[in-house]
């Protein structure tokens, strides 16, 4: 099989796990190739941070409200941030495609230009994968990224199929001590548990892994 993997990483932890799932693909026997996602000019945290603040008690009424958090992953608008020219502006020639990139509240805003400018996703089978600061909160960290990672394939005519998800243990202002006492009250697991080279992580990225194999082998059977 060949697969795409691309990937927008701002810190270096995304990338890392886009390497883990690359290393295994091809321990697996199949032909991987790599897109690395790159902005055309690089905003400081602190510019990341205004550019989202506005959207921070919109997320904690998402977390008290499901009915809310519903209408609200549908009806936001997400910023996006211009890209430099990458290596497959066309995957149509590949037969599954991995896009990963971090967690801001929720797309990262180059993955998002990404997917509304990407050609030959048509009815592809697509796999999503991120890396947020805390630990795998269903909500928080998990639906704030991959629901509407979700909604932008559909547009760009993909089928998302299955999701990666792991801890960076990583917050550029510094504030990951919160997300390491959450991870201890939440789970009373340290937040290092959940990163691409915990058990944790192994595990989900097998399991990944499989579900992209299963999900092409199922491809097969129905032509």
């Amino acid at each position: 099989m060949k697969i795409l993997i691309a990937c927008y990483s701002r810190t270096g932890f995304t990338e890392k796990l886009a390497e883990r799932i690359s290393q295994e693909l091809k321990s697996r026997g199949h032909i991987v190739k790599k897109d690395r996602i790159d902005v055309v000019n690089r905003k400081s945290c602190w510019n990341l941070l205004f550019r989202q603040i506005y959207q921070y008690p919109l997320v904690g009424l998402a977390l008290i409200s499901s009915s809310f958090c519903h209408w609200w992953l549908k009806s936001y608008h997400q910023p996006e941030e211009d890209i430099q020219l990458h290596d497959y502006s066309d995957v149509s020639g590949f037969d599954h495609v991995c896009i990963g990139g971090p967690k801001w509240c929720y797309t990262s805003y180059p993955i998002a230009r990404y997917l509304k400018q990407i050609n030959g996703l048509e009815h592809k089978p697509v796999s999503a994968f991120a890396t947020f600061g805390g630990p795998p909160l269903k909500v928080f960290e998990l639906e704030l990224i991959f629901t509407p990672m979700n909604r932008q394939i559909q547009k760009s005519g993909g089928k998302l199929v299955f999701t990666l998800g792991v801890s960076s243990n990583y917050h550029e202002l510094h504030l990951i001590w919160i997300f390491r006492l959450v991870s201890w009250i939440i789970f009373r697991r340290s937040l290092k548990s959940f990163t691409v080279d915990s058990d944790y992580g192994k595990q989900k990225l097998k399991a990944f892994c499989d579900k992209i194999e299963q999900e092409n082998v199922s491809v097969i059977k129905i032509d």
